[in-house]
């Protein structure tokens, strides 16, 4: 009887421990965003957006758009007031989907260009995790990519050769890893604090850097050669921007869409002002593989009426 009471008192202690961790999980104060889906046409000069819509519309941390890569959805992280998972949209059913269920923040979402996998950065000590997505659910979710040593805020993933490009989360300085665990690169120091990508049509990378005269100047990398050059200053001081598959470059600012379609020559040229459509505060942009659709983050312009 004394061992049947002393393993009941055990249960209720166990469960009266694990309410208590649950009650006392902190909100956490993410900042509001929205995600906008816009249609693009490359081929105009000007207003090349058309058919906006706010696609998440929820009060709350919806950022970080990534398109799949046959642009028929895109992958970002959302918020619950607690810590953020990766949901993913998709365009055709106007329906989005909860991809992670893990006790741990995630975000920077990638899909792999065949879409079974995806990676993420995570709480998990602030690394690289990546899951096939069957296996998303599973006790053991995702595996951490070898070879970084320390924090991560954001990275490219180059699946051809392996090699990822990531910005470290306090040192503003980017490092180049593979995921075969072997490479450890540091590539620079007063790196901007925003996504790399991989130049389309190249095995390169592309990264915001500060220079000593506090410019902010997109550099190009080339893994193999370990070179860096100079592309193009930035418009302002958003750091965020995309490349299309034709080459060009796509960023906000002051709720305004740049787009340069060298790096290496010419000038900024706006195309589309996003006040136009109802979008203040705007700031991360993501275009579809198909080069049909155009992702922005931001914030609805406040109803007037509201207030009348």
């Amino acid at each position: 009887m004394k061992t049947f009471v002393s393993i009941l008192l055990l249960a209720v202690l166990t469960t009266s421990y694990v309410t208590a961790e649950e009650e006392a999980k902190e909100k956490v104060d993410y900042p509001e965003t929205e995600i906008f889906l816009f249609d693009i046409d490359l081929n105009s000069k000007e207003n090349i957006l058309s058919n906006g819509a706010n696609v998440t519309n929820r009060a709350g941390y919806d950022n970080q758009p990534y398109f799949t890569n046959k642009s028929d959805s895109f992958v970002f992280s959302r918020d619950d007031g607690y810590q953020t998972d990766v949901y993913e949209y998709f365009l055709d059913a106007q329906e989005t989907k909860r991809i992670t269920h893990s006790d741990a923040t995630e975000f920077s979402p990638t899909p792999s260009p065949d879409n079974k996998s995806i990676a993420f950065v995570t709480s998990r000590s602030n690394s690289i995790w990546y899951s096939s997505r069957k296996d998303i659910d599973s006790p053991k979710p995702a595996e951490a990519l070898k070879g970084n040593q320390e924090p991560i805020g954001y990275f490219a993933w180059n699946h051809s050769t392996g090699d990822v490009l990531y910005w470290s989360q306090y040192g503003f300085t980017v490092t180049l890893a593979n995921e075969d665990g072997e490479t450890y690169h540091f590539v620079s120091g007063h790196a901007m604090p925003s996504t790399p990508h991989v130049i389309p049509g190249t095995d390169k990378f592309s990264f915001v850097h500060r220079q000593t005269n506090s410019q902010d100047v997109i550099k190009e990398f080339d893994p193999s050669t370990k070179a860096i050059r100079p592309l193009t200053p930035l418009v302002g001081s958003n750091a965020n921007y995309t490349w299309t598959e034709d080459g060009s470059i796509l960023l906000i600012e002051g709720d305004v869409l740049y787009r340069k379609l060298a790096p290496l020559s010419g000038s900024w040229v706006a195309v589309s002002d996003l006040s136009e459509f109802g979008v203040r505060g705007a700031n991360r942009v993501a275009i579809s593989p198909n080069g049909k659709k155009l992702a922005v983050v931001g914030l609805p312009v406040p109803d007037s009426s509201a207030n009348e």
